[in-house]
């Protein structure tokens, strides 16, 4: 008989199932062909009749199961037809409907583009006009301004007025042909440029009379038009010097108020002057800030501040000078260089031994050469007078820390103002 497959095999169900062990070994498989009896063949039978079962339980199982497999399959096969409908109206939708719509949609979106465009030219068009119609009026009344009428004001607020129209459109050849006129033959630029060198020059001028004047309103009213003709630094150098020569006069008076009488002999009276100095300046720098700030921008009465310490330092120089050569300074500091401490040195030296025909170190004779030595350096030195002159250098340094902190914190404040 021929053998049979391995998966056909049987092993006795009672000793030798599959992966059990018999006396520590595995038991091999019983086949029929190899059984020696009739209880070997029975046994190889019931096992291949228990492996029959097995297989027809799983055969019967996966029968079962065709059925819902065959259903599902079924349902799988009816919803690919319904997609493959959907697909083929949908495909029909995007191209009757949806093409149609994305093409309309286009040409409305290119529509839009375009009238946008349109829309800007014209924009720009109209701006162009109007700053070109504002430009011939900034010009006219510029020129109308400065001739019969002399209005000052009118004819600055003009030439503000043209500052804010953009160079492109006052150089532009369109301004060049619309704007110049029979009265005003030249171009807008040229007009403007020699309007404001002309305004420059006569506010100068007007404003210089107004300070020789000492007439405050005029220098005010000539001060707040150099910023509208676009000269804001001419404007503020020349308000710079204007209060200049109003410290200088002030603290000229100052020092001449004292001199040569006995004001100027007393311990502190340059040390006031020159106090005097610092409260002027600081007075100017608080009230007049305001004003420059309003018609200037913010921060730029740092340089108005500049001009004023560089006449700071000139009077301020002009007083220690003054308060030197009134003082001797330089010849009480020789003297305090060539003091030689005579007495000092002479209460380090040891006693010299008495010594015949000369008098004894505690003699009268002996005293009264040490009291004279003593009081001639007291006549080349008076003590007192240099603890004046101590107190009088205390007092004006103090006088410049203060003045100096006060300038700094208010340099320090304008620049966070132009910061924001």
């Amino acid at each position: 008989m021929p053998k049979l497959p391995e998966e056909h095999q049987s092993v006795n169900p009672e000793t030798s199932k599959p992966g059990s062990l018999v006396e520590g070994k595995q038991s091999p498989p019983l086949h029929v062909v190899e059984a020696g009896s009739l209880a070997g063949v029975q046994a190889a039978m019931a096992e291949l009749c228990q492996r029959e079962a097995t297989v027809k339980d799983r055969l019967n199982v996966l029968v079962a199961s065709q059925y819902d497999l065959k259903r599902s399959l079924a349902r799988l096969d009816i919803s690919r037809a319904n997609l493959g409908s959907q697909a083929v109206s949908t495909r029909a939708i995007s191209n009757t409907m949806l093409s149609n719509a994305a093409t309309t949609a286009r040409r409305l979106s290119a529509a839009v583009s375009r009238l946008d465009l349109e829309q800007a030219r014209v924009k720009g068009t109209l701006d162009v006009v109007e700053q070109i119609a504002e430009l011939k009026t900034c010009v006219l009344g510029v020129t109308g301004s400065m001739g019969a009428a002399q209005d000052w004001e009118a004819a600055a607020t003009y030439l503000k007025r043209a500052s804010k129209i953009p160079s492109e459109v006052v150089n532009g050849a369109f301004a060049e042909e619309t704007v110049p006129t029979s009265e005003v033959p030249d171009p807008p630029k040229v007009t403007l440029d020699q309007a404001a060198e002309s305004l420059q020059g006569l506010f100068l001028r007007e404003f210089e009379r107004a300070a020789e004047e000492n007439n405050g309103s005029r220098v005010t009213r000539f001060f707040k038009l150099f910023p509208l003709i676009g000269k804001s630094d001419v404007g503020l150098d020349v308000y710079g010097r204007y209060v200049c020569q109003g410290v200088a006069t002030r603290a000229r008076s100052n020092l001449n108020a004292g001199a040569g009488g006995s004001q100027s002999t007393e311990g502190f009276f340059y040390a006031n002057a020159l106090t005097k100095l610092f409260e002027h300046i600081a007075q100017i720098v608080e009230h007049h800030s305001g004003l420059v700030e309003l018609h200037y921008g913010a921060g730029r009465m740092v340089r108005v501040i500049e001009r004023l310490q560089i006449e700071a330092d000139v009077q301020g120089g002009i007083i220690i000078d003054t308060w030197s050569d009134e003082r001797s300074i330089d010849r009480k500091l020789t003297d305090i260089r060539s003091y030689a401490f005579n007495f000092l040195v002479q209460s380090f030296l040891p006693i010299q031994p008495a010594r015949s025909g000369t008098p004894r170190a505690a003699s009268p004779s002996n005293r009264s050469t040490s009291r004279d030595s003593r009081v001639q350096s007291e006549e080349a030195i008076d003590t007192k007078e240099i603890d004046a002159l101590l107190s009088e250098m205390t007092t004006m340094a103090a006088r410049w820390s203060l003045y100096r902190r006060f300038i700094t914190l208010q340099c320090k404040v304008w620049r966070r103002s132009v910061l924001r």
